[in-house]
């Protein structure tokens, strides 16, 4: 089976599920990026349909001369997707690794996959997923990547060993304690523009924040 037939394939199915699971129709589906000439209707499901196909292509390419190996797990499992299920304290936390590797060197790495044009500056998320390997398979990533979709490459995040699983275990008792406070502070940014919290929101001038947002009673 070609690499084409394979994207195709993995395209179609993934569009057909979440149609049925979410009842909608893919043409009613936020579209993301900027209307631009070249892309009037911004990132819509033909403009990924075309730039998918080429990311994915371009991804094999890289994966094969990066020598890396995709780890496995104790029973064999390919450490893709994997799930982790851990209490950090009191609090459970369900998290996903998009993939686990092996690098040449042997060392261990953690790899979340991006395909926007915005790039984390940290590597919180992905210490994460290497607190829960350390607490689930009792080995820890000791690098962490992110992969470019669009820059075509890998983007190591510096500093992965700072998120410990004592501190993750303290981060998380902080939010939890937020939200049973029903503290929820704006944090404006580039990912405003696909929150799906958004429209309730007065930091953005949420439609529906003068229904919902404490902020918006503000005079």
């Amino acid at each position: 089976m070609s690499l084409e037939t394979i994207w195709r394939d993995a395209f179609d199915s993934s569009i057909a599920e979440i149609e049925a699971k979410t009842s909608t129709n893919p043409v009613d589906w936020r579209k993301g990026g900027r209307a631009s000439k070249a892309n009037p209707d911004k990132e819509d499901g033909n403009w990924w349909d075309e730039n998918g196909e080429k990311m994915f292509l371009d991804f094999v390419n890289v994966w094969e001369q990066s020598g890396m190996q995709i780890w496995e797990t104790p029973q064999g499992i390919p450490g893709i997707e994997i799930e982790f299920n851990n209490n950090f304290g009191d609090v459970p936390i369900k998290a996903f690794a998009d993939l686990i590797a092996v690098l040449p060197s042997g060392e261990l790495a953690v790899i979340d996959f991006k395909t926007g044009n915005y790039m984390p500056d940290s590597s919180m998320q992905l210490g994460v997923y290497a607190c829960g390997m350390e607490m689930t398979f009792g080995v820890r990533p000791t690098r962490g990547f992110y992969y470019s979709a669009r820059k075509v490459e890998f983007i190591e995040a510096p500093a992965l060993s700072r998120w410990t699983v004592p501190l993750m275990t303290e981060m998380f008792a902080q939010f939890s304690r937020g939200l049973e406070a029903e503290i929820f502070l704006p944090n404006l940014g580039m990912s405003c523009g696909t929150c799906g919290v958004r429209d309730y929101c007065h930091a953005v001038g949420g439609q529906l924040a003068s229904i919902y947002d404490p902020l918006s009673q503000i005079k």
